[in-house]
């Protein structure tokens, strides 16, 4: 109970490494080229900007690539300069920001150069994140490598099942890069006040995104008869919860050393009972967040805390959209609403609404699946077996939110 009542911030979120045994090399290294012939404007750190673009490079081949996708045509695009600039937020959690500008116009077929050129010049302009050029190091280049897999394939694969978007659309991906819609410019941003708990209207927003997130994945195994789990090895891949990742095994020894001064004015008795249960509830939670035989399981983000959610600007209705698929894992439902509702709400809160919030995404998740094409009497997850999972994994929301205060709360300056 006393570690259910840590406060949560992300301001201080530690940049921590992995330990993923046999991962190769991936980082490649490609020539850019530019257009000199238009001139473009980028944001003012431009000599900041030509010491990051040495290190992360693209060619005019992969922004028409890029530009093609965006806009969904296969009109005569030209493009006629390119630049990457480092974002306003240059570097996050595994990853290096940057914002690709394209200056191009559109030929009409058959159309002259000399009438092209005179043509209007538009600005495309995308969010890329990058693997981290300075820290190159097989644990990190692994975990990149499975998110840029999951956003170049499954999640692309995934939003045709959808009735919302609960992602931002993907580009272009290589083993070093992701390209995405850049969610500012559609109108998304991040919670303006990040060291406060998600409000009601927000958390309802998480809610629906998850739910469409999952009805996707549960609509896409039933007409294409697969299973996720078999077909896409990658979400095997576990990066923070495992005995194994030096910053989950640190937190737990730090939560073991702040449950023995809480207990140190129990009864000899109560202490006991407590400490002979720690190692099998600790243990047990390791499975937790596997794919369950017990549960059906779907595409869990495993990942959902204020960083990494956008909102939709003035659209109250509209779900959350969700960024960084690095932890994401082949699991019951049941994990992602723990994530979202542990580390984001505060105890009362969560003690008083859990129920309401529960049934109002296993609501969510029935119209989606509908939308798909499922019968009343068919969905595949009851309300019941919902709860059930809940109940039964909530152990791992009460570990992993006391882990995380230990990580999110540390000063930036004690971190090497």
């Amino acid at each position: 109970e006393q570690l259910d009542k840590f406060r949560l911030t992300p301001k201080h979120k530690v940049e921590n490494l992995f330990l993923i045994q046999n991962s190769e090399k991936i980082v490649k290294k490609v020539q850019i080229t530019h257009s000199h012939k238009a001139e473009m404007s980028t944001p003012s750190n431009i000599t900041e900007a030509r010491k990051f673009v040495k290190k992360l490079q693209l060619t005019q081949a992969e922004c028409m690539q890029i530009l093609t996708k965006a806009r969904g045509t296969q009109t005569d695009l030209q493009i006629k300069e390119f630049k990457l600039v480092p974002h306003s937020y240059p570097n996050g959690f595994l990853g290096e920001y940057y914002d690709l500008y394209v200056l191009y116009n559109i030929a009409e077929c058959g159309e002259n150069e000399n009438l092209t050129v005179r043509r209007e010049l538009l600005t495309f302009q995308a969010f890329v994140k990058s693997i981290p050029q300075a820290s190159m190091e097989p644990e990190k280049e692994a975990i990149f490598l499975k998110e840029a897999t999951l956003y170049g394939t499954l999640l692309e694969r995934l939003q045709k099942y959808s009735t919302a978007s609960w992602s931002p659309r993907c580009f272009y991906t290589r083993n070093d890069l992701i390209v995405l819609e850049h969610l500012e410019l559609a109108d998304y941003r991040l919670s303006s006040n990040p060291d406060e708990y998600i409000s009601e209207i927000n958390l309802r927003k998480v809610l629906r995104g998850l739910a469409t997130q999952h009805a996707c994945c549960l609509a896409l195994e039933q007409k294409e008869n697969i299973s996720l789990g078999d077909s896409c090895p990658l979400l095997q891949l576990e990066i923070t919860v495992s005995p194994t990742v030096p910053w989950y095994t640190n937190g737990l020894q730090a939560i073991l050393a702040v449950i023995q001064t809480q207990l140190s004015g129990e009864s000899a008795e109560l202490k006991a009972k407590i400490e002979a249960r720690l190692p099998s509830t600790i243990e047990s939670v390791y499975d937790m967040t596997n794919r369950s035989s017990k549960y059906r399981n779907v595409l869990c983000h495993r990942d959902i805390w204020r960083g990494n959610i956008f909102y939709r600007v003035n659209d109250d209705k509209a779900a959350a959209l969700f960024v960084d698929y690095q932890t994401a894992r082949y699991c019951p439902p049941a994990i992602d609403l723990i994530f979202a509702l542990f580390m984001n709400l505060e105890t009362t809160t969560r003690d008083a609404k859990e129920v309401e919030y529960l049934r109002f995404y296993y609501d969510c998740l029935q119209r989606n699946l509908i939308a798909n094409g499922f019968a009343m009497t068919d969905i595949p997850i009851s309300y019941g077996e919902l709860l059930s999972s809940y109940e039964e994994f909530r152990p791992f929301g009460l570990l992993y939110r006391a882990i995380a205060t230990t990580i999110l709360k540390v000063p930036r300056e004690f971190v090497t």
